[in-house]
């Protein structure tokens, strides 16, 4: 079979410039050569680093917070992990609301959905109890089946966006076209769709600015609010309201991402399938989207403060883990560039410790 940049030049040419979007849906999410579909190299030292990779404190923080909200909740109660990888977060998370709430854990229903064939077969290793169902899509959640939590941890921030410019004669789209070469950007003016969804936001992009859209981010939360039919949303992401996400002095360039070797940097449009790649999520949008589902929104925090609050440095073993944690809290880091986003349904607002 030919290779995922064979395919996708071969495309181009068939079809003309394609928009990002597709390319980078393709470039994570291949069947056969997307850098998820293979196994994401995540953690040390691998491609790049998230939360329940630098502690196991953080996944404990939240069975804190967890076994808390679970108290009001009445029966068999639902932890949900959507985007469960290889199953690092759900293996330290059950262990350790076993110890801090044995008969919450007692009640617990598990389910990891996980797009990746990779990751559902590296579930099954883990030492999850109970043992997680596992779902490959959120297709698969019925509406209304959850009681408890649907969790996410840098979810959001993978989907596909499309790329785009402010120029003096209107917006453009930077899509995706090929030289003979290498993959390179191809300006055409932006679709309709796009468009309305920036004057939505109130956003008109200066010219030359660049920025990245989501058309698919507002369904996402949808589909998961309307799975949930008492209990609580919380989705950890890089992202901004959207006067911070596209302000034309902050973020000129966008926020759009490449993660290789533990190292931030490069151009997204070179060896497609090999590299991570990501762009910041627009809260505007899942807030939104969660309340037109009827959801109240809780909290909109950022992770440094909510873990704090939570009292993650109580799960310090020992100095060498105190500093682990400070990395999840850092302001200069993680703890202020990635937030938590908190709705509920059914409940009284807010959680039992924050």
């Amino acid at each position: 079979m030919a290779s995922l940049p064979e395919r996708l030049s071969d495309r181009i040419a068939l079809e003309g410039p394609i928009s990002f979007a597709d390319f980078m849906a393709a470039a994570l999410y291949d069947a056969e050569g997307g850098y998820y579909t293979r196994g994401a190299s995540i953690g040390e030292p691998g491609d790049f680093l998230t939360s329940p990779h630098v502690s196991p404190a953080f996944a404990a923080a939240l069975a804190r917070v967890f076994a808390f909200d679970a108290e009001r909740l009445p029966g068999r109660v639902d932890f949900v992990e959507v985007g469960a990888g290889e199953g690092r977060f759900l293996e330290d998370f059950t262990q350790a609301l076993a110890v801090l709430a044995p008969e919450v854990h007692s009640r617990l229903r598990v389910t990891a959905v996980e797009a990746s064939q990779a990751g559902r077969g590296a579930l099954a290793s883990k030492g999850i109890t109970p043992a997680p169902r596992v779902l490959s899509g959120v297709e698969e959640l019925e509406d209304n089946s959850v009681s408890g939590w649907i969790f996410s941890n840098e979810l959001f921030d993978a989907l596909p966006v499309t790329r785009v410019m402010g120029a003096e004669d209107g917006l453009r789209e930077l899509r995706v076209g090929f030289d003979g070469q290498r993959f390179v950007w191809a300006p055409a003016p932006a679709g309709e769709a796009v468009r309305a969804h920036l004057e939505s936001q109130g956003i008109a992009l200066a010219p030359g600015q660049k920025g990245e859209v989501s058309l698919s981010l507002a369904d996402l939360q949808r589909r998961l609010a309307r799975a949930l039919t008492r209990g609580w949303l919380v989705a950890f992401d890089y992202g901004h309201p959207a006067r911070i996400l596209y302000h034309p002095f902050a973020r000129p360039e966008g926020t759009l991402a490449v993660h290789s070797g533990g190292r931030r940097g490069g151009d997204p449009l070179e060896a497609p399938g090999t590299r991570d790649i990501t762009a910041h999520v627009n809260w505007d949008v899942l807030l939104a989207a969660g309340e037109a589902e009827g959801l109240h929104t809780d909290h909109l925090a950022r992770q440094g403060a909510f873990l704090t609050e939570a009292g993650i440095f109580d799960f310090a073993r020992n100095d060498a883990e105190k500093w682990r944690i400070f990395r999840l809290v850092d302001p200069g880091g993680m703890g202020e560039e990635i937030s938590v986003l908190v709705q509920s349904r059914g409940v009284a607002a807010g959680t039992a410790t924050i």
